[in-house]
């Protein structure tokens, strides 16, 4: 009985190398797939997103740079502190392996468990919940792997997997956010706001009126260029929303409502709330629209920025 349960945390010591990759390779191309058809994005090592709105190509760079980050990390981990040989093929098989939980949990999200928006907090509670179980099943199927491929054990193997599996992480997120985002989000145009070229550069100026702005933040958003918006904000906003952070939420945005389609700068809104002078603009995302809402000091810089569901 105990042989029998190993299996599902530990099946390395049997299957390794060639078979375990070949077999770790479908697994995660059927995630890829099931994941795109049920709205579950994994962008990152440990992430896992509901009722994200993703292209088939999206869903698999997410498997390929996840799995990547993760073998090259465990690899160089394995050779930096293991005593014995370390092949790669091992590192690679197993680590494909160690996937499996994901493309079960995608299975499981045939059922009516995924959000189809944040607001549905009984179907975000219980898939919170799931994700974490499977999220830790994967996590230990990943120790083992680490442990048997590299001939690792006791504390060396405990500290070192821990800190690879950051590093892991943050490769991963670092790659889709910076190098990978035009997956998520609406590649820019040829003209970049904020280039050399006189026609689209963004000039801050007083004759600038909060509306102009408006346009410009508007069509920086088209074009992704977010170093353009953060021009005008204020500079509490610049500290606490820099083009990093705001590219980061942008993402995360499409990743929820859906590529960005359109904003119909038509039914722009404007009124007074408090000092502020606030700003709405309806955008259209291929799965879930959204206001953008800008808020404008008595100075005419932006003092705050915010993706709203239609009608609050």
């Amino acid at each position: 009985m105990k042989n029998k349960w190993k299996w599902i945390y530990n099946p390395f010591e049997r299957i390794a190398g060639l078979p375990a990759l070949m077999i770790g390779i479908v697994v995660m191309a059927l995630t890829a797939i099931i994941g795109k058809i049920n709205g579950v994005a994994f962008n990152g090592v440990l992430n896992v997103g509901a009722g994200a709105s993703i292209t088939f190509a999206a869903s698999f760079a997410m498997q390929a740079v996840n799995y990547l980050a993760l073998f090259l990390s465990m690899w160089i981990a394995g050779i930096l502190f293991s005593k014995s040989k370390v092949r790669a093929v091992d590192v690679a098989g197993t680590m494909a392996l160690s996937r499996t939980p994901m493309l079960l949990l995608v299975v499981i999200c045939f059922l009516p468990i995924v959000p189809v928006s944040m607001y549905e907090i009984p179907r975000l509670i219980i898939f919170g919940l799931i994700g974490i179980l499977f999220v830790i099943w994967m996590i230990a199927l990943m120790y083992n792997a680490y442990s048997v491929s590299c001939n690792l054990k006791g504390a060396r193997v405990v500290v070192s997997f821990i800190g690879t599996l950051l590093v892991a992480e943050i490769v991963s997120l670092l790659v889709f956010f910076f190098l990978l985002s035009s997956l998520f989000i609406n590649n820019p145009t040829a003209s970049i706001l904020g280039s050399n070229s006189t026609e689209n550069k963004i000039v801050v100026a007083d004759s600038l009126t909060i509306r102009q702005k408006t346009e410009n933040v508007v069509k920086a958003f088209k074009q992704s260029d977010f170093d353009a918006i953060t021009v005008y904000f204020d500079s509490t906003m610049k500290k606490g929303l820099p083009a990093g952070g705001l590219r980061i939420a942008w993402i995360q945005t499409n990743l929820t409502c859906g590529q960005f389609e359109k904003a119909n700068l038509d039914s722009l809104k404007e009124t007074r709330i408090d000092n502020y002078d606030v700003i709405e603009v309806p955008f259209t995302f291929q799965k879930e629209n959204r206001n953008l809402r800008l808020a404008f000091s008595s100075a005419g810089e932006i003092s705050g920025l915010f993706f709203l569901p239609v009608n609050q």
